[in-house]
Formats: C-alpha cells, structure tokens, sequence
C-alpha cells in the first residue's frame, strides 16, 4: 500500500497540475478577455501545458481569435496575475441547434 504522501508527490512533480488549476480559474473569466460578442462564439475547452484550447462556433470565429491571439494572451495572462498562456489552438464546433419549443 502506498502512502498518500508519496501519491501526492508524483502528482505535484508535474509542475504543470497547479499551473492547471490557476488557468481554470482565469479560463472561467473568459468573455473579460475577449468581450461579450467573441464569448458568445467560442468557448475555453482546456488548459495543456501552456497551451490554451478553445472551441469556436464556427470557422470565421476560430479564424477571429487566431488573429486576435497575442492581445487574448495578454489579456488572459493579465487576470492571471503571471505567463500561464503562451498559446492559443482553437478548434470549430457546430452550433447547438436552439431547444425547439
């Protein structure tokens, strides 16, 4: 049986779990970063490493954030306090069709 300790350990060895964490919560800040209308468009999917992974609505919003990629750096590593974000790779998803009533 392991200790917990020890678990805990290799965990924290990747530097990147607390990097993690503090981008998720910077992640949820999301349209302070790129305004109301890009919000409504994209998405923040995940965190890897540096690398910030988001979900646009269609081509034209991906290709949006692409070119507008160094100022949402700035910015989202603005509200992070420190470089968390030193990339962005968006991919498109397929609008939600709106709930039929």
């Amino acid at each position: 049986m392991k200790r917990l300790s020890d678990v805990l350990g290799t965990v924290f060895a990747d530097s990147d779990v607390p990097n993690a964490a503090r981008a998720n919560i910077v992640m949820r800040q999301w349209s302070s970063a790129v305004g109301d209308i890009l919000a409504m468009h994209s998405t923040p999917d995940r965190y890897d490493h540096g690398v910030l992974w988001v979900e646009a609505t269609g081509s034209a919003w991906a290709q949006e954030i692409r070119m507008s990629q160094g100022i949402i750096l700035d910015k989202m590593n603005e509200i992070a306090g420190e470089v968390l974000f030193r990339e962005i790779r968006v991919c498109h998803r397929a609008r939600k069709p709106d709930m039929v009533r």
